[in-house]
């Protein structure tokens, strides 16, 4: 028993010193326009919008994306926030002047067709609670707030029963929705969040006083109790809402997006700046990551259990960029966070090998990082024969300023003298940071 004791605990400490390893990577979204809102649905697929009738989507972690626009959704409608059900179907809603709409796909985005609309409305949030039950929140028209259910998978809504008065001229914010279970939270802009466990009355005002705009939730979706709220600074919760208080955070600007990686008790959230803030177990606040250009408007967690590897969170920015969290980076190892001096690329080992080696490098900071940022390069490892020609690429994305490294093997390879590279350049600008080639020797 104490062997089997001991085996347990070492390897919940294998997989957890594994998975705080966390990188973020750039991916091309193939759109240079504003996205306004994301919604990941369990790291595979994913859906982002925007204006212009703006839709993408992503069925593969976000290695490729699809522009699914057009097809019945208008190119003046400006979309706002968007919900995927799941890999085919998707709720998207935006403004065409004064009046509000929803549009619903369940083909991939082959066609959209209206399923939602409101003169002198605007619809902040939608959550499905599965694919059949959801809600819409939208802000207050003629005194009463907006709030509509749906039971046929958003084809139909009704807001009978839903009645909720609009309180001191009231308004809400987009994507300041969360939802558990039956359970629906939303912000306001007077140091408020509406609650209802059921998405009908009554409805309970939780105070989130002296922070004023809720621009963003959070709500733990395995207890219910443990959320943030985001604004004007940061809420904390413990109790599912019904006590908000002030939470320490870093930065200025407004806190438009959280997010969660639950099994962790790891957090994150954006604040309408190019950064993005990480905690531990609800400890201090710090810049893990800094965008190469851009500014965050929305982030989104997987909604499903999720065990590891790339697609954990996406977050959107103004000018079409997507960063992805990943648990690890694939085919890397992470093996310090002490941020290095200068660039390196160090001898492979074993060499000479046999089939298998490890190639380590150090990268450190850019140098145009200032204050509380932190940048990394974009990092490529090239493998060459001894006549110059190129072998393969080992690594070629965006990598946290530390120190890595990454096994090659060459099986499909005869013995000879090959070269490698270590080649970054500015994830911004293009421009060559550093270039370092090494010699191995491969004997079979």
């Amino acid at each position: 028993m104490k062997t089997l004791t001991s085996f347990l605990l070492a390897s919940m400490l294998f997989i957890s010193n594994l998975f705080t390893q966390y990188f973020w990577t750039e991916q091309v979204s193939g759109v240079s326009t504003s996205l306004t809102s994301v919604s990941n649905i369990d790291a595979f697929n994913a859906w982002a919008c925007g204006p212009n009738g703006l839709v993408i989507r992503s069925t593969n972690s976000g290695y490729n994306w699809s522009n699914l626009s057009g097809n019945g959704l208008p190119s003046n409608i400006s979309l706002v926030h968007i919900f995927g059900i799941n890999s085919t179907a998707a709720l998207a809603a935006g403004y065409i002047g004064s009046t509000t709409y929803v549009y619903r796909t369940s083909n991939s985005g082959a066609n959209w067709s209206v399923v939602f609309t409101q003169p002198n409305g605007f619809v902040n949030g939608i959550w499905m609670q599965n694919s059949a039950s959801g809600f819409i929140q939208g802000n207050p028209v003629g005194g009463r707030w907006s709030l509509w259910k749906t039971t046929s998978g958003g084809v139909n809504w009704d807001s009978t029963g839903l009645f909720l008065s609009q309180v001191n001229g009231e308004l809400g914010f987009s994507n300041s929705i969360w939802g558990f279970n039956s359970e629906i939270w939303f912000g306001t802009n007077k140091s408020r969040i509406y609650h209802s466990t059921n998405g009908s009355p009554p409805w309970q005002s939780q105070t989130t006083a002296p922070n004023t705009n809720i621009y963003s939730i959070w709500i733990n979706q395995s207890t219910g109790a443990l959320g943030y709220a985001g604004g004007d600074s940061l809420s904390k919760t413990t109790n599912g809402g019904s006590l908000w208080t002030t939470n320490t955070s870093i930065s200025s600007g407004t806190i438009n997006g959280l997010a969660s990686i639950l099994s962790l008790s790891n957090y994150w959230y954006i604040r309408s700046n190019s950064n993005l803030y990480f905690s531990n177990s609800g400890g201090p606040w710090s810049v893990q990551y800094t965008a190469p250009s851009g500014t965050y408007n929305h982030i989104s967690g997987v909604r499903t259990n999720f065990i590891g590897g790339p697609g954990a969170i996406y977050a959107v920015r103004d000018n079409g960029g997507i960063s992805r969290l990943n648990f690890f980076v694939e085919g890397v190892t992470f093996i310090s966070s002490e941020i290095p001096s200068d660039y390196h690329l160090f001898q492979n080992y074993p060499n000479p090998f046999n089939s298998t080696t490890i190639f380590r490098f150090d990268t450190p900071k850019l140098s145009k990082s200032s204050g509380d940022e932190v940048r990394g390069g974009y990092v490529r490892i090239i493998t060459y024969d001894a006549a110059g020609r190129e072998e393969g690429s080992l690594v070629n994305e965006v990598l946290q300023p530390g120190s890595y490294k990454v096994d090659w093997e060459g099986n499909d390879l005869a013995s000879g003298i090959y070269f490698y590279r270590l080649l970054v350049s500015d994830p911004s600008t293009g421009s060559i940071l550093y270039s370092m080639s090494r010699k191995m020797v491969m004997i079979k």
